[in-house]
């Protein structure tokens, strides 16, 4: 997948980025990553998994407790890091998660999360 490769490289262009990996909603499986290992503790396949458990909740919310419309975006804040995940095909049970790590100390939040959702269409173009 010469295209996907390509096209996370452009996302790993964004100041601050350390990895870029899309992953599959329904299986949890990092489908192709770029970067260096995300996560403290270096367990990607491990936090991969628990995002797409995160997403796959989210998505099954019912009526009232989604009058926003559906899930866009998962974002995780810490002292040292940004992790967004921009939910990408999404459908019942499935999808993919277009997943960022980033240097916290490096980066506008606001403006990673724009350059992030403008570069996710080309990731399954």
């Amino acid at each position: 997948m010469p295209g996907l490769t390509e096209a996370l490289h452009q996302v790993m262009a964004i100041e601050g980025a350390r990895a870029v990996a899309l992953i599959d909603i329904a299986t949890g499986m990092v489908v192709r990553s770029v970067g260096e290992a995300a996560g403290e503790d270096g367990d990607f396949p491990a936090a991969a998994a628990s995002l797409a458990d995160e997403a796959r909740i989210a998505c099954a919310m019912p009526g009232p407790e989604r009058t926003g419309g559906d899930l866009d975006e998962i974002s995780l804040v810490t002292a040292n890091r940004l992790q967004v995940s921009k939910i990408l095909g999404s459908r019942p049970g499935g999808g993919c998660l277009l997943f960022v790590d980033l240097d916290r100390s490096r980066v506008n939040i606001a403006l990673a999360s724009l350059q992030i959702g403008q570069l996710a269409p080309a990731v399954l173009g």
